[in-house]
């Protein structure tokens, strides 16, 4: 066997000069030269110039085979293959790329990652994912609060309490921000890999993760302008942290949080749709495992890291509520209620739009069970052209007479009979909403129920409720007194 010379009386070759220029080495294998080449036998070949899984065999066991050498073993190159051959062809007998599986294929590019580490992505998606930017190295506390301040010994016990909290605050932030860290880092760059060489390109990055690299950028801002000075101060001044110092920050945490409104309207979205990839999507499960037991996720399951930014952002309020506890001074206590106050005006904000989605959204499917307004039977095409335009009911559209923020809810629906003439009568379905009483007549081929009178709004009708609990809809009038007829329709419960 051929000794190996040092790195610059020649140009790399085979599987090292691969792995080097896959994974960003100093030094770039020639593809033209394949003299000397060296080959994996039955094990993973690639191809510098297109990066491609050329073969691949399973290791298998030989009882020849040396302690603590790796199972890729190497073997002289066959004649052919010297001169003019294709690199990497291997073994007659070994399997083509598209006979290897993609659930090989996924192991093998696994295997590598545990091996070489994570390929590194271009640098548009670097940035947009905040995968390895920003400078995290400033993002380092001590062990204990203690160490910043010399005089801790001679402090109060109830300041000693107070620091305890304070430095609670500071320790969370960092430790949820490399949490984050962990789904960009870890889990999108491992995803945008795979779909690089074709695995996984149903997965939808943006779905899975959302806006988290925002989140990112929105922390880490939010260390350097307002936790990250506190505490630089203290590391200066040997005094004690001062919360007073955090209040300007915490004043503007609706502005600051902004990207958070975004991620809590989507996040049971997200959580359903990782959900179900893990459950029908073999290889996304498997994916998923493989960063679960990567060194650094820390154990987190994929799961517990989509919900930590909501269950950070209802974490302020108790942090600080802390550090309010242990705060006998009159400017701190003003100054923290003012902060406690911003903070949980932000989540009143968040948790109103987030109902509000969730009304859109059952509004949306509602308005899908209930067929088109069709009041007259159209004789022509003529007068069903100009009757078409008055003939629609969008329910998602907004309510007159209110704020936009209001949002159309269903509030009651069930079957009722309802009296036409003297002796007739009429089963239908009656849809009742926040300004508006639908009455419907289910139908039988298709999954949507027939509009079959004008829409009823609620400032026209009297409503009486009803003592026996089993009646599921209310009881009076179709019209007002002043506007009822003789031969008004009543209603009658079922």
């Amino acid at each position: 066997m051929k000794a190996f010379g040092p790195p610059n009386e020649g140009p790399l070759q085979g599987l090292v000069a691969s792995r080097i220029e896959t994974y960003g080495g100093r030094h770039r294998a020639s593809a033209q030269s394949t003299a000397g080449s060296l080959y994996p036998r039955g094990g993973l070949v690639l191809d510098p110039s297109r990066r491609r899984l050329q073969q691949y065999d399973p290791f298998v066991r030989g009882s020849g085979q040396s302690r603590g050498l790796s199972p890729m073993r190497l073997r002289d190159p066959e004649p052919e293959k010297r001169h003019g051959g294709h690199v990497g062809a291997g073994l007659p007998h070994a399997p083509k790329l598209k006979e290897v599986t993609k659930a090989h294929e996924l192991e093998v590019r696994l295997h590598t990652f545990s091996m070489f580490g994570m390929p590194r992505l271009p640098p548009e998606d670097r940035r947009h994912w905040e995968i390895g930017e920003g400078g995290d190295s400033g993002l380092v506390i001590e062990k204990s609060w203690r160490e910043l301040v010399p005089g801790h010994k001679e402090m109060s016990r109830e300041l000693c309490h107070q620091q305890e909290a304070l430095w609670e605050l500071l320790t969370t932030e960092l430790i949820y921000v490399r949490k984050l860290k962990i789904m960009t880092d870890l889990l999108a760059a491992g995803l945008l890999n795979l779909q690089r060489v074709g695995l996984l390109t149903e997965v939808s990055a943006e779905t899975l993760f959302g806006n988290v690299p925002s989140l990112i950028r929105t922390h880490r801002s939010f260390w350097e302008e307002v936790l990250g000075p506190t505490l630089e101060e203290t590391r200066a001044s040997g005094q004690p942290l001062d919360p007073i110092g955090l209040e300007s920050g915490f004043l503007t945490f609706g502005r600051r949080f902004h990207p958070y409104v975004q991620y809590c309207l989507r996040v049971k979205q997200t959580m359903a749709y990782a959900r179900e990839q893990q459950e029908t999507n073999p290889l996304f499960h498997a994916f998923v495992q493989w960063c679960e037991k990567h060194k650094r996720s820390g154990r987190q399951m994929l799961c517990d890291l989509l919900i930590k930014p909501h269950q950070r952002i209802t974490k302020y309020p108790l942090l600080l509520h802390a550090v309010l506890k242990r705060s006998p001074e009159a400017r701190a206590q003003e100054a923290l209620n003012a902060m406690i106050e911003a903070v949980e005006s932000f989540l009143r904000h968040i948790n109103g739009q987030v109902r509000q989605g969730e009304e859109q959204e059952s509004l949306v499917a509602a308005a899908q069970r209930i067929g088109p307004y069709e009041v007259l039977e159209p004789p022509s095409d003529e007068v069903e052209k100009n009757l078409r335009p008055f003939s629609t009911l969008d329910l998602t559209s907004p309510m007159l007479g209110v704020a936009s923020e209001h949002t159309r809810q269903l509030l009651l629906e069930g079957p009722v009979r309802v009296k036409e003439g003297r002796e007739g009568k009429l089963d239908v379905y009656l849809f009742l909403f926040s300004d508006v009483l639908l009455v419907t007549k289910p139908q039988r081929k298709v999954d949507k129920a027939k509009v079959i009178r004008p829409p009823l709004m609620l400032e026209k009708l009297v409503c009486q409720p009803l003592r026996d609990p089993r009646m599921s809809f209310l009881r009076g009038a179709f019209s007002s007194p002043s506007s009822r007829g003789e031969g008004g329709a009543g209603m009658e419960i079922k």
